[in-house]
């Protein structure tokens, strides 16, 4: 294994790690998580599951649709991002309860929420940038933009906004913050993106695509 591959193993490893991190604070905040988890957290609530066992069950049911239509977004990362993030997001809400007030002042929920998206955005794009695969949720972002030959970054925005009404539907905690992540979130992961090869350089590793 060369020094290029575990470099890209090990990016896809820390930023499914922090990326864990963001949506717990995002969930902490109570004042909208991203579109993903607020879909997932109303549809483990509904079935009686935990976060992470229906989170790892919604992206199995993604990955078959990821296999027939994106099948080359299929890799380390995917499978790294698909089973680990989902309970790194319930160890860390376990962690806040010993370390922070389980009802939290205004002004803590808003910087836990604005903290929260903005290293999700990083995170997004550091583990999509070694191209060692994205996640089920993440991949469907790349097939709409194949097949509708649009930008990834708009065909994020729509698919988060479908999934911010599911989630609502569905009973997830829907707010300001969903509204930010579900506008924003494709546009800062190109703007991370665009930025990886210059703050990570890799071989033969452009900014992602447009």
């Amino acid at each position: 294994m060369n020094k290029d591959l575990c470099k890209r193993m090990a990016m896809v490893c820390v930023g499914t790690l922090i990326m864990g991190f963001a949506v717990s604070l995002s969930v902490y905040a109570r004042l909208g998580t991203d579109p993903c988890t607020c879909m997932n957290t109303g549809l483990a609530h509904l079935l009686g599951m935990s976060f992470g066992v229906w989170q790892l069950i919604m992206n199995s049911i993604v990955l078959v649709f990821t296999f027939f239509f994106a099948r080359d977004k299929i890799g380390f990362g995917t499978i790294v991002n698909m089973v680990a993030i989902g309970f790194l997001v319930d160890f860390f809400s376990w962690l806040y309860t010993f370390f922070l007030p389980p009802e939290p002042p205004l002004y803590l929920r808003i910087a836990c929420m604005l903290l929260g998206i903005g290293i999700l955005a990083f995170t997004a794009a550091l583990y999509m940038y070694p191209d060692l695969g994205v996640s089920p949720y993440d991949s469907i972002g790349f097939i709409l933009a194949r097949f509708l030959h649009a930008q990834y970054r708009w065909c994020r925005i729509g698919y988060d906004v479908t999934a911010v009404l599911l989630g609502a539907f569905f009973g997830g905690v829907a707010g300001i913050g969903t509204v930010i992540t579900a506008f924003c979130m494709g546009p800062l992961i190109k703007f991370f993106g665009d930025r990886m090869p210059k703050w990570f350089p890799l071989e033969g590793k452009p900014p992602m695509s447009k």
